[in-house]
């Protein structure tokens, strides 16, 4: 397995929506304006290896989220607030900031003031990385392996050339851009942006990293539109290189802390 644990340390927001080294961070009130921070030092440490979307399902179930957000992730009323089921909500949550939140608890979102238990030191670091990745398909199921091939020529005609075709940035074009092309694959990166803000990627383009705008457009030769909902599927599918559709043996044998 190739590893990817990577440390980054970054501001603090919230929502409900390893590695060696530890950094801590304490938050210093003029540059956390509006962020809620806890008295100790926070820690985000990033997973060896993809979060697992239905390895989260079963901390889901073990930590009986359930009984406050319903298996659907729609809020019981009286003990929730946050539907989670709300493809508009969740396109505005990133995964760092779920991840710190789910670990810390507290804070607030959405206007709404939270009052949610921490996980950390309940379930491992990995267990609550791979929540965070099932709670987000709960509002967009991440891509079967079909969805993820039919995608594929799309992203190879049209990507590839730049991202390459598994995404490591490493296209045959890339040592001609400034700055290089995105990797899909570095977790401080796209732990950090929203769905929403991918989407705007993709659809009106970064004009000064020499990104592209594909809204509108069509693959005539894929017979594909790329309008805004297929601008989705394609946020999904770069979401599937940090995230996995699949258990891990570790998981699916004890269903235990790893």
């Amino acid at each position: 397995m190739k590893t990817k644990a990577l440390l980054l340390v970054l501001p603090i927001t919230v929502f409900l929506s390893g590695c060696t080294q530890e950094f801590s961070l304490k938050g210093a009130d003029e540059k956390l304006a509006e962020r809620s921070v806890t008295e100790e030092a926070m820690q985000v440490v990033f997973p060896d290896d993809n979060p697992s979307v239905p390895d989260g399902k079963a901390v889901y179930e073990k930590m009986n989220c359930a009984e406050c957000h319903s298996a659907t992730g729609q809020p019981v009323a009286g003990k929730a607030s946050l539907d989670l089921s709300s493809k508009t909500f969740m396109g505005k949550r990133k995964p760092l900031d779920q991840f710190i939140f789910l670990s810390y608890g507290g804070g607030s979102a959405e206007g709404e003031n939270i009052n949610h238990p921490a996980l950390k030191g309940k379930v491992s670091r990995r267990d609550i990385w791979d929540l965070v990745f099932y709670t987000r398909s709960l509002a967009v199921p991440a891509l079967s392996d079909d969805e993820v091939a039919q995608i594929d020529a799309v992203f190879g005609s049209n990507c590839a050339v730049c991202h390459g075709k598994r995404g490591h940035g490493d296209g045959p074009l890339a040592k001609n851009l400034e700055p290089v092309p995105a990797n899909f694959h570095k977790f401080e990166r796209f732990y950090d942006r929203d769905d929403d803000m991918l989407w705007d990627h993709i659809a009106n383009g970064i004009k000064w990293e020499g990104m592209p705008n594909f809204l509108n457009k069509q693959d005539s030769a894929k017979n594909v539109k790329f309008d805004e909902a297929y601008i989705r599927k394609l946020v999904q599918y770069i979401r599937h290189f940090h995230e996995s559709n699949k258990p891990t043996l570790a998981q699916a044998a004890t269903n235990g802390p790893r």
